[in-house]
């Protein structure tokens, strides 16, 4: 016990410090921007007569990002968890009905689940975590479902949103999301199996 309290110490300090580190990058950033508007504002303006805009440049190719597992320090500078080819996207809302009822009900099946695929990396990876860290992956993971489901819907082609394609977009987002779950469980569960150099069946 008092090896599992020192390891979640650790860990909770390299969490703090990361935090530490990217609100230190966030007020670099701030300022930098501050300082661009203010060369900007200065500049005289320029005459544009006309603008077209092509949609089908803003179209969405794919969706990248992954969970992130607050405990596990490697994914905080990753923070980011939503973009297209690597830049912020501002997504098309789809307000379709019983929207989150319907994003609720996912929640739950998904998180149902979340034993089953914990204990399936557990055996992929060799190492059994303890049981507290089974909660606290559940916590962070559950807090992170709603707003990942919602995203996913908002990020849908307008053609996946047609009403006879509505199950097949309800599925598929299921399925992404549930994927992007196990990617998280397998980067932590990895990087606690590091942190010890053990196969240890009976903690980290």
């Amino acid at each position: 016990m008092n090896n599992d309290l020192y390891t979640y110490s650790k860990q909770m300090q390299h969490y703090l410090e990361a935090q530490e580190k990217r609100i230190l990058q966030l007020e670099q950033e701030v300022k930098r921007l501050t300082e661009e508007i203010s060369v900007l504002k200065n500049k005289p303006p320029i005459h544009v007569d006309r603008i077209e805009y092509k949609f089908d440049q803003l179209k969405v190719e794919s969706l990248d990002g992954t969970l992130n597992i607050g405990l596990n320090p490697s994914d905080l500078n990753n923070i980011d968890e939503f973009a297209v080819n690597n830049q912020p996207v501002s997504p098309a809302s789809f307000p379709f009905p019983k929207r989150e009822q319907i994003v609720k009900e996912m929640t739950i099946e998904l998180m149902s689940q979340l034993d089953e695929m914990i204990q399936a990396t557990e055996s992929q990876v060799g190492i059994t975590l303890d049981p507290t860290y089974h909660d606290f992956i559940k916590n962070d993971v559950e807090r992170q479902l709603e707003q990942r489901i919602h995203m996913y819907f908002d990020h849908s082609l307008p053609t996946e949103r047609a009403p006879h394609q509505f199950e097949h977009l309800k599925e598929k987002v299921f399925e992404k999301v549930k994927s992007d779950i196990q990617v998280a469980l397998m980067n932590f569960i990895t990087h606690s199996k590091g942190q010890t150099g053990g196969n240890q069946p009976n903690g980290v």
